[in-house]
């Protein structure tokens, strides 16, 4: 298929270099997304950087007005963020892993339309300068009152936190020799956790069993950065690594993957599609932002998208459908999505067309 089947809606120049973007999983607010903003501030005296602060945006995509930003909030420097897949008490809820070692909760008000937050967890007040890299919620396919949060840190360390008006830590173990830079649920069985690192370790877990991992893949030819299960396609997760390559892997039978994607550039994050579940979204760094068919028996780049020119951390699905990715004229396409870079501070809303 002809490349070049993504194309720019819109585009937004963040004050701060932006690094996330996740669109709301629930109506009535699927044209709502929030991008995450991370800065290091130098120490005027020392030339070192001394702080890392953030920004919490919140956007609106409408047909008629096109794209809003509707809130901005500072915070401590963001790395990674999620919605709970499902509705926490009739409320959207997101996830907010921060630079000062703490996840926060916020919840989507109505009236006004913001986010406000809920609660905090400071996950280890004794280890100093220490990031929060990646969460996952529970919640992939789940209905169930239990809320889990997996979130893995810049000390190679995993973390289960529980949500139930309040955010506590409930397990905390080591998982690699050096950053753990993703973690995330097996979401048919939420006892199975994975886990990426800088060691190239691409580990699974069994909280059943103990904290040691129940397998250690090293398949990966560098640090493993991003992990995701699909929700309907049960035994099937993707990994991604800075060895440019995207892993298919049947979860019971790790020691050789189903499929091996070559990518253009080191691999940051991986989303299943929301609609078929079978197509990735996949941010590349310096290599673009792609979306990748599986459904064939030979994995292949369909879309591919190069307006990012240096490192494109974030790349989301929106959940809107065919008819209200309609409404948005002068470009042809049946999804939309939202893609940030770092650098150069740049969000970008684009229409995917699968047609051409």
């Amino acid at each position: 298929m002809e490349l070049g089947t993504i194309q720019t809606l819109y585009t937004f120049e963040t004050e701060y270099s932006a690094d996330s973007v996740e669109w709301c999983p629930h109506k009535p607010h699927q044209n709502l997304f929030v991008c995450a903003n991370y800065q290091l501030i130098e120490n005027e005296q020392t030339g070192n950087s001394s702080k890392r602060i953030g920004k919490l945006l919140v956007f609106l995509l409408d047909a008629d007005n096109g794209l809003k930003l509707i809130q901005s909030m500072n915070t401590s420097a963001i790395l990674d963020q999620k919605w709970c897949h499902n509705k926490v008490n009739d409320s959207s809820v997101l996830a907010v892993a921060t630079a000062d070692n703490k996840v926060d909760i916020y919840q989507l008000n109505e009236q006004p339309l913001e986010l406000k937050l809920l609660t905090s967890c400071n996950i280890n007040s004794n280890t100093p300068e220490n990031l929060i890299l990646s969460l996952d919620w529970s919640t992939g396919m789940s209905n169930s009152g239990k809320l889990e949060i997996v979130c893995s840190d810049s000390k190679g360390s995993l973390h289960i936190l529980e949500f139930n008006d309040t955010l506590n830590l409930k397990e905390s173990w080591y998982g690699h020799e050096f950053e753990a830079w993703i973690a995330g649920f097996y979401y048919y069985d939420t006892n199975i956790v994975f886990s990426g690192g800088d060691d190239s370790l691409f580990l699974k877990f069994d909280r059943r069993t103990g904290l040691e991992p129940v397998f250690k893949n090293k398949s990966h030819e560098a640090g493993v950065t991003s992990f995701h299960s699909n929700s309907t396609k049960e035994y099937l997760v993707a990994s991604g690594s800075y060895d440019e390559k995207i892993r298919l892997w049947d979860i019971r039978k790790m020691k050789t993957e189903l499929n091996l994607i070559k990518m253009p550039g080191t691999l940051w994050r991986l989303k299943w599609d929301p609609f078929q579940h079978d197509k990735l979204l996949a941010a590349c760094m310096l290599g673009g932002v792609h979306v990748v068919d599986i459904s064939a028996e030979q994995s292949e780049i369909i879309g591919s998208y190069y307006e990012h020119k240096n490192i494109a951390y974030g790349a989301d699905w929106s959940y809107l459908d065919n008819d209200e990715c309609d409404k948005h004229v002068g470009k042809t396409g049946q999804c939309i999505i939202g893609s940030c870079s770092f650098y150069d501070k740049l969000l970008c809303i684009s229409k995917v067309d699968f047609n051409t």
